[in-house]
């Protein structure tokens, strides 16, 4: 079960912060996951209708990419979407929930 965001403005900063601190290839299959989850449209399908090939493409471009500018873009989404786990410990910062930052500020932790 997922909960929707309810925190202090400094939990959210926190959790951007976190997510910046990512590796850049932790960054690169987050943008993936979320690419391959958008519709031609940019709304998120249903988790089931994941399209590897979306993936996969998503996945090699992030690669070349500038972190600050993926983090950017996750972030946007991210905050859109604007879910965490069940207790509001982290932020899902991937469509499904599978990549998660911490709302404290000691640091990222990939709640896998």
């Amino acid at each position: 079960m997922a909960w929707g965001w309810s925190h202090s403005p400094e939990a959210y900063a926190n959790a951007e912060a976190n997510l910046r601190s990512l590796p850049p290839e932790d960054l690169a299959v987050i943008f993936a996951e979320w690419r391959a989850a958008q519709s031609k449209g940019g709304v998120i399908r249903d988790t089931e209708d994941f399209c590897l090939r979306k993936y996969e493409r998503a996945l090699t471009w992030a690669s070349r990419q500038d972190p600050e500018h993926l983090a950017d873009w996750i972030w946007d989404r991210a905050s859109d979407a604007a879910t965490c786990d069940n207790g509001g410990f982290h932020a899902w910062v991937c469509p499904s929930g599978c990549h998660c930052v911490s709302f404290d500020s000691e640091g990222s932790e990939d709640a896998n």
